[in-house]
């Protein structure tokens, strides 16, 4: 099960992913997406606190996510990973290629808090 939320707020996007992210639900996540860049913000952020697991399939959505997000010329920060899902991102060199931050720093650097 998979849960989404989105926030807006001057031109930044949170879409809040709850749950377990595999094959199974990439349809609702694309639609999600999808709808979030029609509105050309200019980041979108993808808070990662509740991600409880996600298989190689979701790995490949989101490596897609950061082309569309690059085509488009809209920031994409990945934020608040859970060490599960930190160790995943790692093993498969995603923090080469994503911007990945704390909850903090993400707060700090998007939000001013």
């Amino acid at each position: 099960m998979i849960n989404l939320k989105s926030a807006e707020k001057d031109g930044l996007i949170i879409i809040s992913i709850s749950g377990e992210f595999y094959i199974e639900n990439i349809q609702k996540v694309e639609n999600e997406w999808n709808e979030q860049v029609m509105k050309s913000p200019k980041t979108i952020a993808i808070n990662c606190a509740d991600l409880l697991y996600i298989d190689s399939s979701a790995i490949g959505t989101l490596v897609k996510f950061l082309n569309s997000a690059m085509n488009r010329n809209i920031a994409l920060v990945f934020f608040d990973l859970n060490p599960s899902i930190q160790q995943i991102f790692k093993t498969a060199r995603l923090n080469n290629f994503f911007s990945i931050t704390s909850k903090e720093d993400f707060e700090r650097d998007y939000l001013g808090r």
